[in-house]
């Protein structure tokens, strides 16, 4: 069945493209330390904190926008795998020979039954995982949602849908567990009911964005004031963090997680009301976005050996050094796609997600 081509939304696109800075933000911020104003950090953490929820979010939107009508299960899964796990696999090879065969093994999930298994099992575990790296554990969990794709649009099209999924996203405030250390199925539990919420905004998107201006700007006060609290410590961010290293979900009230639920709301409203603005960063960065998310971590990591190398012009991070950074990390990276895109053409999307 062929789909449809549906309108191209350039809300969602510019969206996507401010997602990404907002994963390669935190990812930057604590890869080198801080030797500026401390509430400055603290404030730009509380911005970028929780970028996955966009990422997630924007994935369910986009699931059923382009999905809902027609849909080919066993198309869609070729896709995916053809443009994301593909590129996963081969963006892994470095991360996985580096714990093969260079690193020191102090991991704890590097166990002394898992140093004298067979090499293929050790593979097999980081490959299924993500493990090998401290940002690729998205792509098996997000698998997980590929595979069950069809589920979600059998539950979307049911009469429940409307009234079941804002009670699940509800219940899903619960849960701080997830991240490098998580188990896939654990981060897949935590993330679907950002998932469904990105399905159901796209189901009711006409009368959400066309809420009245006042929505917006509440939308907006309460995130600048959830912010500054987090900057005070009194939301602690800090504990969210910090249980990530444990290997159980745990289950508490999250109000970081809500405070990202809201910016999707926020973000979606006003990029659709912004439409006839252009934003070239953003429009770039939306275009690169799974080559930008593959390749980020590969690059702090190099200015990280040259930071202990002592080879870096400064001895820690503030504001603008780390704007500095933040920008240079996503320039490098388009770069590289750039290039790869010269010598692989059209199969550069096989190579690195974009």
């Amino acid at each position: 069945m062929k789909q449809e081509k549906k309108p191209f939304l350039d809300y969602i696109h510019n969206f996507r493209g401010l997602a990404i800075i907002f994963i390669v933000g935190i990812h930057s911020i604590i890869s080198i330390p801080w030797e500026g104003f401390s509430i400055a950090k603290s404030l730009l953490v509380g911005v970028f904190n929780n970028g996955t929820v966009l990422f997630v979010f924007i994935a369910g939107f986009l699931f059923y926008y382009l999905c809902h009508d027609t849909f080919d299960y066993f198309q869609y899964l070729h896709k995916k795998l053809k443009y994301v796990i593909a590129p996963y696999l081969i963006i892994s090879i470095p991360a996985i020979v580096d714990k093969l065969f260079f690193d020191d093994g102090g991991h704890w999930w590097m166990t002394v039954d898992f140093q004298e298994a067979s090499v293929l099992y050790k593979i097999f575990l980081m490959v299924t995982t993500g493990r090998h790296s401290g940002i690729l554990w998205f792509i098996p969990m997000i698998s997980i949602f590929y595979f069950c794709s069809f589920l979600f649009r059998l539950f979307s099209k049911h009469k429940l849908f409307d009234y079941l999924v804002p009670i699940i996203c509800i219940l899903g405030l619960w849960t701080v567990r997830f991240g490098y250390h998580a188990n896939p199925l654990i981060s897949f539990v935590h993330f679907l009911p950002i998932y469904l919420l990105g399905m159901w905004v796209a189901k009711h998107r006409l009368r959400i964005l066309s809420a009245h201006i006042f929505w917006l700007f509440s939308l907006i006060g309460i995130y600048l004031a959830m912010t500054i609290l987090e900057v005070y410590g009194i939301i602690p961010v800090n504990k969210y963090l910090d249980l990530r290293d444990l290997k159980e979900m745990v289950f508490v009230f999250n109000l970081s997680k809500l405070k990202a639920i809201l910016l999707c709301f926020l973000l979606i409203i006003g990029f659709n009301r912004l439409n006839d603005f252009r934003f070239p960063l953003l429009n770039k960065t939306g275009n690169d976005s799974f080559g930008i998310f593959f390749l980020h971590l590969y690059i702090i990591n190099f200015v990280q050996i040259l930071e202990r190398k002592q080879l870096l012009p400064i001895k820690g991070l503030n504001t603008l050094s780390y704007i500095i950074y933040l920008l240079a990390i996503i320039l490098v990276a388009i770069v590289i796609i750039f290039m790869i895109r010269k010598v692989f053409g059209k199969h550069s999307r096989i190579i690195v997600g974009s």
